[in-house]
C-alpha cells in the first residue's frame, strides 16, 4: 500500500529556500491537536530546519510516530521537503528565515544534520535540559543557539493540560523570533 506522500506530487519553490530556513507545519493528528490546544495562537504544531543537498531541500526534524517502518525507534531524521509537507502530515505550512547571515544559517543546518546522522533519539520526556535526546523545537533552538542566535528569546511556556504538564518550547515560540521573516506559506 502506498502512503499518501508517495502519491502526492506537490512542488515547492525550493529555489526560494536556503540552509537554515525553518519549515513549520500544522498537522491533523492527535499530537498536533494537543500542541495547538497548548498554544496561544495555534498556527503550527511542528518545526524542522532546512538543509539543501544537491540543490534539493530536505527538512531535519524530530517527531514521534513517523518512522518509515513499524517498530523503528523515533529519532531526529532528515527527509525531502515534499514528504515533510505531504498531505497526510500537513494541513498548512510555512518556511521562515531566521537570519540573512548565510554562514550562521548554514552552520545551524550542518549542526542539525550532524545530530541527525548520529541517530539522536526523540525526546519523549520533552526535557530541554538534556540534549542527548531532542524534540522538534529543542533541536531547532539548540542548533541556532550553538551558532549564537537564541530563536526562543527565552520564551518557554508552562503548560498544565490533562495530557501534558510542564515547561515546553512551542513552535509558535520560535515563530515569534524578532527577526524572523516568512518566505513561503500554504494552506490546504
Amino acid at each position: 500500500m502506498k502512503r499518501k506522500y508517495e502519491i502526492e506530487k506537490v512542488e515547492f519553490p525550493e529555489e526560494l529556500f536556503t540552509d537554515g530556513d525553518l519549515a513549520f507545519r500544522r498537522g491533523a493528528g492527535i499530537m498536533s491537536h494537543v500542541v495547538i490546544a497548548a498554544s496561544t495562537n495555534g498556527l503550527y504544531s511542528h518545526v524542522g530546519i532546512i538543509k539543501k543537498i544537491n540543490n534539493r531541500c530536505y527538512v531535519i526534524h524530530a517527531v514521534p510516530g513517523e518512522s518509515e517502518k513499524k517498530g523503528d525507534i523515533d529519532c531526529v531524521k532528515i527527509e525531502p521537503i515534499n514528504i515533510f509537507f505531504s498531505i497526510d502530515r500537513a494541513i498548512k505550512g510555512a518556511v521562515m528565515r531566521v537570519t540573512d547571515n548565510k554562514l550562521i544559517a548554514t552552520n545551524a543546518a550542518n549542526h542539525a544534520l550532524s545530530i541527525s546522522s548520529r541517530g539522536t533519539l526523540f525526546d519523549h520526556e520533552y526535557n530541554l535540559n538534556d540534549s542527548t535526546k531532542m524534540y522538534c523545537t529543542e533541536l531547532v533552538n539548540f542548533v541556532y543557539k550553538k551558532c549564537g542566535i537564541d530563536i526562543s528569546e527565552g520564551r518557554i511556556r508552562n503548560i498544565n493540560l490533562p495530557v501534558i504538564q510542564g515547561k515546553y518550547l512551542m513552535p509558535e515560540d520560535l515563530a515569534a523570533y524578532k527577526d524572523i521573516k516568512q518566505i513561503y506559506h500554504f494552506s490546504r
